[in-house]
C-alpha cells in the first residue's frame, strides 16, 4: 500500500469517526429533546392534524439512522485496511 493510500485510509478512518459521533449526537437529541424517535429508534411522529398527511420521518432522521449503521462498517474496514500487513509485493514496490 503506497503512502498515499495509507494517509487517504486515515483521513477516512478520521471522517468515518467524526460522524460516528456526530449521527449518536443527533440520534441521542432526538429520543431525549425532540421525541421523534422511541427508545427502540423507531419513529414517533406528532400528532397530525385533523385532514392533514400523515407525518414521517424527514432527511435528517433517516440520515442519522443510516450513518449511525454505516460509519462503524467503514470505521472497521478501514482499521482493518490500516493494520493489515503489507504482501511482498508491496514490500517488492516499495523498495525498488
Amino acid at each position: 500500500m503506497t503512502r498515499r493510500n495509507r494517509r487517504g485510509l486515515w483521513w477516512l478512518l478520521a471522517t468515518g469517526l467524526a460522524a460516528w459521533a456526530g449521527s449518536w449526537r443527533i440520534i441521542h437529541l432526538e429520543v431525549t429533546r425532540w421525541h421523534h424517535l422511541d427508545s427502540r429508534l423507531r419513529f414517533t411522529p406528532p400528532p397530525a392534524p385533523p385532514g392533514g398527511p400523515a407525518p414521517h420521518a424527514g432527511l435528517p432522521v433517516i440520515m442519522a439512522l443510516a450513518v449511525a449503521g454505516a460509519a462503524p462498517l467503514v470505521s472497521i474496514v478501514v482499521i482493518t485496511l490500516l493494520l493489515a500487513r503489507p504482501s511482498t509485493k508491496d514490500k517488492k514496490h516499495a523498495a525498488g
